[in-house]
């Protein structure tokens, strides 16, 4: 048996590779940023940053004058301040290698381990368009996702036992941005109970440690959401909003109705899949459902957003118990969203409003396709002979043993 040194020195060495790319990545991705000399555009960090310098003052940091606002609960606010007190340069490295960590104990409880742990890694970072614009915006997509799978994805683990109940990370997760709270959904009606409810206490709990340390910027963030101004009211139109909100303003205008009511179908649609799935005994691909279902239904779902294609299109490679037509349409649309064809458009002025119709099926392909699994998962764990032998044997292995 390794002793600690050894062990801590093989780590380092599998994550060497992978740090490497996710530091080209993240200088270089976004136009203006530069490796040599360093001097990355990584602009959503340098609004966390900001927010905590203003944490730290004491000052408003929602009635900011500023490109990019910051338009997450006041909790993260909190936790934005670590690398406001960095230099910039070390504030983007650390942040850098935070993802790759994430990223990789995510591929490891997927089953990855050795030199296949470090070369997946550095191949998704070069080749995942999600995962490369998270690292080079220095954006949270990575940390939420890999939070729901340490959380809940059953595999491998680092300790024996769990150090904290199912349902905590989650619940951190989502308040930090409240769409991880489709997990704490699916988790309660999947079963899982208890980690629904700690998700939702953990929830409250970090929420009101904002209220406590920022009792002001909470009220703001809180009354402002509860009138319903979510801060995400620009964009919605923008090629690169692959959510169902966003394809329905594209085909009708940003003044129709409708929208809001069509995406809270599809979260029903993606629960609902994703629980029969899991009582089909599916449980890795019924996480990743919902987790999908949380980025199609949400208002706003920048592409860079769609890190959980990760986790889904491993789930598909390793599963081969699923239905050949599940397999190939999620492969399918897992190399879509991680190649993202449709950022290849063009986007200046709202000229998404008058795509023709090939480039119009272009850019709203991926969510056509993504509601398309959602429906089918659902019908092939309800209605097929896979899906009703599956949970005929799932519930025979819940029941007690008979002496």
């Amino acid at each position: 048996m390794k002793s600690l040194p050894a062990r801590i020195g093989y780590v380092l060495l599998l994550a060497l590779a992978p740090l490497l790319a996710a530091l080209y990545a993240g200088a270089t991705t976004i136009p203006g940023g530069t490796l040599y000399p360093w001097a990355p555009a990584m602009i959503d960090l340098d609004v966390y940053r900001r927010t905590g310098e203003l944490v730290l003052s004491g000052q408003d940091f929602y009635n900011v004058e500023a490109w990019l606002p910051w338009i997450y609960p006041p909790f993260p606010a909190l936790l934005a301040v670590p690398f406001a007190a960095l230099p910039v340069a070390a504030a983007q490295v650390a942040w850098l290698a935070l993802c790759v960590a994430c990223l990789m104990a995510m591929l490891y409880r997927l089953g990855l381990s050795g030199w296949q742990l470090s070369v997946s890694a550095t191949a998704i970072i070069w080749l995942v368009e999600p995962v490369r614009e998270t690292l080079g915006f220095g954006q949270v997509a990575i940390f939420l996702v890999a939070a729901a799978v340490l959380d809940s994805m059953p595999g491998p683990t680092v300790f024996k036992r769990r150090l904290l109940p199912e349902g905590w990370l989650t619940g951190v997760a989502t308040a930090v941005k409240l769409t991880p709270a489709m997990i704490a959904v699916y988790n309660f009606f999947a079963g899982k109970r208890r980690a629904g409810i700690v998700s939702f206490l953990t929830f409250l709990a970090c929420s009101l440690i904002g209220f406590v340390v920022l009792w002001g910027p909470s009220l703001t963030y809180w009354g402002r959401l509860l009138s319903g101004d979510s801060g995400l009211n620009t964009g919605i139109v923008f090629k690169t909003n692959q959510s169902v909100l966003g394809v329905w303003t594209r085909l009708l205008g940003e003044a129709s109705r409708g929208g809001l009511v069509l995406a809270a179908l599809v979260a029903v649609l993606g629960v609902v899949a994703a629980v029969l799935m899991h009582r089909a005994g599916e449980v890795p691909f019924a996480l990743c459902l919902a987790g999908l279902t949380s980025l199609l239904a949400s208002p706003i779902s920048w592409s860079h957003h769609y890190v959980w294609i990760v986790p889904f299109g491993i789930v598909l490679l390793r599963n081969r118990r699923l239905p050949g037509y599940l397999r190939v349409a999620g492969l399918f649309y897992s190399v879509w969203t991680a190649y993202a064809p449709f950022k290849l458009l063009p986007g200046d002025n709202n000229v998404e409003l008058t795509y023709p119709p090939l480039l119009m099926l272009v850019d709203n392909f991926g969510v056509y396709l993504g509601v398309a699994i959602l429906a089918a998962s659902l019908i092939a764990a309800a209605f097929t002979p896979w899906g009703k032998e599956r949970r005929r044997a799932q519930a025979q292995l819940r029941q007690p043993v008979a002496a």
